[in-house]
């Protein structure tokens, strides 16, 4: 899945994770770290993968549900400390949202169908006790955008990208005034 639709998804599961309880909020802080979750695993795998070939992948490290789950129960020990559990709610949801988005439509509904053999797609989940999947374009940056083509499954994100919005207007841009007013006061204080 590509940026905008790991960032779509983690936003739409966010406003159901917030309605569902009523003293959870949308503010600029849980949304930003949302944000910041939702992209994480290719921030942490994509580079040390393909730019410094640390990683044998561009998912494995921090595309591991082993992985997500030390990184979240750290966070959250942390983030009690602060008494900010919000903030490391919304990350953790964001990159274990990105993390399942990942996983390959086909090979699920493979699996799902009873083909044993799409489970070799989902491997990352797992990794390191399973090597990653052999992806044709897990080399670089330059070859994984090169291969962006407006397919079926890259508009349906796009889409989805669109419904977020939507949502997120609707809802009021939740965090939007914060930042909007923070901005002012800065350019305020230069002005001066």
């Amino acid at each position: 899945m590509w940026p905008w639709g790991h960032l779509a998804v983690a936003y739409l599961v966010y406003v159901v994770y917030t309605r569902i309880g009523p003293a959870r909020r949308q503010t600029a802080g849980t949304l930003t770290a949302l944000a910041v979750g939702s992209q994480f695993p290719d921030l942490i795998d994509k580079p040390l993968a393909w730019t410094f070939g640390i990683l044998p992948s561009g998912r494995s490290l921090a595309h591991s549900l082993l992985t997500l789950l030390l990184l979240a129960v750290v966070l959250h020990r942390v983030a009690a400390w602060y008494r900010r559990t919000d903030l490391s709610i919304a990350f953790t949801l964001g990159a274990f949202v990105h993390t399942l988005t990942d996983m390959s439509p086909t090979a699920v509904a493979g699996l799902l169908g009873g083909d044993l053999t799409q489970f070799q797609w989902l491997r990352f989940l797992v990794w390191p006790l399973q090597p990653p999947p052999p992806y044709a374009n897990d080399t670089s940056f330059v070859k994984q955008f090169a291969s962006l083509s407006f397919e079926p499954y890259v508009l349906f994100q796009f889409g989805l990208f669109g419904l977020a919005v939507a949502v997120w207007l609707a809802h009021g841009a939740p965090g939007l005034r914060s930042v909007t007013r923070r901005s002012k006061a800065v350019f305020t204080e230069f002005a001066d």
